[in-house]
């Protein structure tokens, strides 16, 4: 994403959020200024029962750091942030992404960085397991 477009989702929060006396106000003011027709849990998951699913472990061979997913119990595979948001206080959560727009968007750039790497692994590790997978004549 650009520095513009970036300007633009801080407007649309900052708007978003001036109008809105709930979270899920808000959620709804912001999703068709972010041309956006629904929420996917892919993007609002914050791992198994609200903890940060990103987790660092040494790697046992390389004795390096490496970041690993922690998923979700069987029966909570995705997760929508209803207990997230249920149990913010939205008064405050709606002031500080009116007053303090700028740094809840960087906060989010940051997930978005720090989970990037992830992602590309999970993807080559999915791409590792079809190769597998695939029978060769």
């Amino acid at each position: 994403m650009t520095p513009d477009l970036w300007g633009q989702v801080e407007r649309f929060v900052k708007a978003s959020a001036k109008r809105a006396a709930t979270l899920p106000q808000f959620i709804e003011a912001l999703k068709p200024r972010l041309a956006c027709a629904t929420v996917k849990p892919k993007w609002i998951a914050v791992g198994a029962h609200g903890e940060m699913p990103v987790v660092a472990v040494q790697d046992p061979h390389t004795g390096t750091l490496r970041h690993i997913v922690k998923f979700a119990a069987r029966d909570d595979l995705r997760e929508f942030g209803t207990r997230v948001i249920e149990r913010a206080d939205a008064k405050s959560v709606l002031a500080r992404l009116y007053r303090e727009t700028a740094w809840c968007v960087l906060l989010c750039r940051d997930r978005l960085e720090r989970e990037r790497p992830i992602e590309q692994q999970l993807n080559i590790s999915r791409d590792d397991d079809d190769e597998e997978g695939e029978t060769h004549a």
